[in-house]
């Protein structure tokens, strides 16, 4: 039996590195096959995308699906409008956003409960966002909030972001425990941002809640991929 590979389509910022994030070596105990794709930006991505990005996502896929990955993630949680069309293009499966996780953890909670979701950028996540990866806030209830001002937020917009683990770590926690003040009746986390799951155990450990990111996404889609 062939060991599976997940394929990470990557914006063109170079993703952060430290342990715990998702593009950085010994994340998953699985191999792993990335590939840039062109012309995607935290910025091109985040604000409005273009036709052209896309297109982009689909021959990336493509390409990784012709050698030889199991199944697929992004490194972005906004790529999420791009899901049915490029997953109409591939057979492998795929998964571009961690907010396909939203629908999954809100099953889980008890009545009055809802799902906070911790973005990059929560002054441009929309219901379009959301609707690509499934479901709707008129279906699920969610908190919102985002990373916006930090040094962390102003780092992944460069093209080369330099930043220590430490910083991240503080900035995300930071963010979190702001939201849950503001929303007490959230039951568990959805982290949207691919740098976000170096800090997913701090979270845990500061909220005591369930927290699910991308590294929770691309394990699951290696699982549930069929065997070669």
């Amino acid at each position: 039996m062939t060991e599976k590979v997940l394929g990470i389509l990557e914006l063109e910022n170079k993703p952060m590195m430290h342990p715990g994030a998702l593009s950085a070596p010994g994340t998953f105990g699985f191999p792993v096959k990335r590939l840039t794709v062109p012309g995607a930006t935290t910025n091109s991505v985040v604000g409005s995308s273009s036709a052209s990005v896309k297109e982009a996502y689909i021959a990336c896929a493509k390409q990784l699906e012709g050698e030889g990955v199991s199944a697929i993630i992004a490194n972005c949680g906004f790529s999420a409008p791009f899901q049915n069309d490029v997953a109409a293009a591939i057979k492998v499966p795929l998964a571009l956003s961690s907010l396909l996780l939203v629908p999954l953890l809100a099953r889980t909670l008890p009545a009055g409960k809802v799902v906070g979701i911790l973005t990059y950028d929560s002054t441009k996540l929309e219901e379009r966002h959301f609707a690509g990866a499934g479901w709707s806030t008129r279906d699920i209830s969610v908190a919102v909030g985002g990373i916006e001002g930090s040094e962390t937020w102003r780092e992944l917009a460069e093209p080369n972001p330099v930043i220590s683990p430490e910083v991240v770590t503080g900035d995300i926690v930071s963010a979190v425990e702001s939201l849950m003040k503001a929303n007490p009746a959230i039951g568990a986390i959805v982290l949207e941002c691919a740098g976000f799951p170096l800090a997913a155990n701090a979270v845990r450990e500061a909220t005591g809640l369930p927290v699910a990111d991308y590294v929770s996404l691309g394990r699951l889609m290696i699982e549930m991929s069929p065997c070669l």
